[in-house]
């Protein structure tokens, strides 16, 4: 891995970054790094996982001057794009260079693919040291997202209080605590990092790859609130909290029964409860083809808006709910 600096400003610098297994070499990555005069914790930042997630790398590079101006100790790191190969072919979803979706494939493989070696070496290499990563998300071009936090659990009282602190410094219509033994929702940075003892936080926030100030500030507030929790800053107060915050342990994927199309009834951020209709679905003729049901009480997290859907497609994000929470 090796930094080419570009400029420098204060406590900012920036550049690109490049790595140096075989299979990455063509990639190079915008990064930031403010670092103060005062030794303190490290935070590591990325966006643009997914390239049409405006408001989350819009959210980061905010932040970068944010931090230049007000951080006092310690240090943060920002890669604002993680999938340059998808940026400006507006790829969704996944990295072009082999098909992969970065998202799924934490903690990574130094000996896979294009995807697989490169969050090995983020999350191995760039930040190693890093007391907190944080992962923005949210709103790829078909998608609308609630604002929502996710953390794994591990059973470890201790670690998992401050894993939940960190995470509840969002202001959120959810935070996903992911218990123990959750298996179905794997493969995430949030989730591996805290089985190798490190802290991780990802956020999710935004719609259609569009500009949406209120999603751009859930991202920067939350983020500034974990840095201003662990001191590397002298915010004193947080803003206050307007959102639910509902907690909740998992959540589930509803998919596509048929391919053809859907006519939503719920949008992210709605309760629903059991057997309640969450869209119609009819063929490519327009004729009704029966109803999209929730399978349970929930919350719903993610909605695929755009109305034409291919079977098996994961459609809506659902997090549970007990019935008197409505």
């Amino acid at each position: 891995m090796a930094k080419h600096i570009i400029g420098t400003d204060g406590l900012l610098s920036w550049g690109t970054l490049s790595f140096d297994p075989p299979v990455l070499a063509d990639l190079q990555l915008p990064y930031f790094d403010i670092e103060a005069l005062t030794p303190g914790p490290r935070l590591a930042i990325i966006a643009g996982m997914h390239p049409n997630e405006v408001d989350a790398m819009e959210a980061a590079l905010r932040l970068k001057g944010y931090f230049a101006q007000h951080l006092v100790r310690g240090s943060v790191s920002i890669l604002p794009v993680l999938n340059m190969p998808g940026l400006f072919n507006h790829a969704e979803f996944v990295c072009p260079v082999d098909g992969k979706n970065l998202n799924f494939l934490s903690p990574g493989d130094e000996h896979g693919s294009f995807s697989q070696v490169l969050m090995h070496q983020v999350l191995h290499e760039w930040a190693r040291d890093a007391d907190v990563f944080i992962d923005l998300h949210g709103g790829d071009l078909r998608e609308e997202v609630a604002k929502f936090v996710m953390c794994q659990l591990t059973g470890d009282a201790e670690f998992d209080a401050r894993t939940r602190d960190l995470a509840h410094q969002f202001d959120a219509d959810s935070i996903v605590e992911f218990d123990v033994e959750q298996r179905n929702n794997r493969g995430r940075a949030t989730n591996e990092l805290p089985w190798l003892g490190r802290h991780a936080v990802m956020a999710e926030g935004g719609a259609n790859g569009v500009f949406d100030p209120e999603c751009i500030e859930f991202h920067f507030n939350g983020v500034a609130n974990i840095a201003r929790f662990l001191g590397l800053t002298e915010q004193r107060t947080a803003a206050a909290k307007q959102r639910r915050n509902i907690v909740v342990n998992n959540f589930a994927k509803v998919e596509a029964p048929i391919s053809g199309r859907l006519y939503l009834d719920v949008a992210a951020g709605d309760p629903v409860i059991a057997g309640q209709r969450l869209g119609l679905l009819k063929d490519l003729y327009g004729n009704p083809q029966g109803e999209l049901l929730a399978p349970h009480h929930g919350l719903v997290l993610m909605v695929v808006n755009h109305p034409i859907i291919n079977q098996g497609e994961w459609l809506i994000s659902l997090a549970p709910l007990p019935a008197s929470t409505h």
